[in-house]
Formats: structure tokens, C-alpha cells, sequence
């Protein structure tokens, strides 16, 4: 971070969703560098409680238990921070920075209006049944300068471990939010992705061939674009 601006998370609800959308969009084009985070209420399915098998589990192994897991739980937060390549993120001209934390409720088909047909349409968008479907969809939709901070840094530098850990490896401080809210998580993420760049003199934005869209515990004999839930970094093209 370049700048001595506090942090402040943007709180987005169903009121405030659209002027949000806005601002994003105009911040996008001077800030083109987005680290996403997830939160979901826990993890049900599991292979089992030792998890040592995610080091020698198949990418379609670790597909499906995603998959399971996605399909049966709701999404409570979603977290998004931009940056440009430097890891200065939008101000919009006030004495802030800002990152956004994006708020969802749950949706009873029993109680709230919908739409026969749209929730039809919805019904039928579960992930994808097989892996290959899937990262084509997720090619469709972010393209493919997308990165894994956790796959990078253990095939590059050797580090392992999970966001907090790297970080604080890496010497990055949590500066707004706590650990497992998707705000603060994602903008952790996209300090930590820019504090190991600049400290690999030969990394750069433009010259990470081999690396886009290889995703921890989904890459193994796979180049094409792939997905895990948690740290995801990229640029929107």
C-alpha cells in the first residue's frame, strides 16, 4: 500500500447494490487488478477429518467435494478489492481507500416473490457437473489472466500455509476488518499477491506464462483455467 489513507470496507446491501455497481465500474479502469474471497457457512462434505488427503487428492477429487459443498451451501459475504499494479486502491477523491464487502441473504421460494421461469433457469445453474465444463465457464466469464496466490508462492518461492500465515510471512499487516470477513480477507489477499511480486524481482503482471489460471488443488495436469473457493486474484479483462 502506498499510502497512508485508512480503509475503509464498503458495506453493500440490496439498497445500495446498484450505486456500488457504479463505482466499481468506475474505478475498473484505472484499478484492473481484483482479488476476490468467499465465506460460506463451513465445510459438510468432507473426505475426512485428516486433511493431509487435499496433498494427494485427484483435481477431480477436489472438483467434487467443492462442488457438493458449493451446491448445498448459500453464500454469506463476498469480498472484492482493487488495486492498480502498485496496490493502490480507489479513493474517489475523500480521505479513505476503499475495498467493498458484499452482503447476501438467504432466498425462501416459499415466502419471497420470484418468477416461475427465472427460478427454473436458476435451479438448473449448479456448478457444472464435470471439471472441463466448469473451466470453460469460468473462462467465459473472467477470462485468463487469473492467479493463485497459494499455488504461485509454493512452486515459486516455497511457501506454504494459509492466507494468514503467508502474509504475515511476507510481512503484509491486516490493516481493516478481521480475519474470515470477505472484505478484509480480499484485500489481505491483494496486499499479500503485491508484497510477493515486489519482492520477486523477476515476477511481473505481463510475464506470468504458466501461471494463469492454475488454482491450488485443481492444477495437477491441468492448464486450462481453474478455480478454488477461497484466495482467487486477477485482472478483469
Amino acid at each position: 500500500m502506498k499510502s497512508s489513507k485508512p480503509v475503509h470496507l464498503r458495506e453493500v446491501w440490496a439498497d445500495n447494490l446498484v450505486y456500488e455497481f457504479f463505482l466499481i465500474k468506475e474505478a475498473i479502469s484505472r484499478f484492473p487488478l481484483v482479488a476476490l474471497d468467499t465465506e460460506f457457512p463451513g465445510t459438510i462434505f468432507q473426505l475426512n477429518r485428516d486433511k493431509s488427503w487435499l496433498s494427494h487428492a485427484t483435481p477431480y477429487e477436489n472438483y467434487c467435494l467443492m462442488k457438493w459443498n458449493v451446491d448445498l451451501l448459500k453464500i454469506i459475504q463476498l469480498g472484492m478489492a482493487l488495486s492498480d499494479s502498485h496496490g493502490n486502491l480507489p479513493s474517489f477523491g475523500t480521505e479513505f481507500h476503499y475495498a467493498w464487502q458484499f452482503n447476501f441473504r438467504d432466498f425462501n421460494i416459499k415466502h419471497d416473490h420470484h418468477n416461475e421461469e427465472s427460478i427454473g433457469l436458476l435451479e438448473r445453474q449448479e456448478l457444472p457437473s464435470d471439471m472441463r465444463s466448469f473451466l470453460g465457464m469460468m473462462r467465459f466469464f473472467f477470462g485468463v489472466r487469473v492467479y493463485d496466490t497459494k499455488f504461485m508462492m509454493g512452486c515459486i518461492s516455497g511457501l506454504h500455509g494459509g492466507l494468514e500465515r503467508v502474509a504475515m510471512l511476507l510481512g503484509v499487516e491486516r490493516i481493516t476488518g478481521s480475519r474470515h470477513q470477505a472484505g478484509s480477507d480480499s484485500l489481505s489477499s491483494l496486499q499479500t499477491f503485491v508484497r510477493f511480486k515486489e519482492s520477486c524481482a523477476k515476477i511481473d503482471l505481463e510475464k506470468l506464462n504458466g501461471y494463469e489460471g492454475m488454482m491450488f488443488g485443481l492444477c495437477e495436469g491441468w492448464l486450462g483455467f481453474t478455480y478454488a473457493p477461497d484466495t482467487f486474484m486477477g485482472t478483469l479483462v
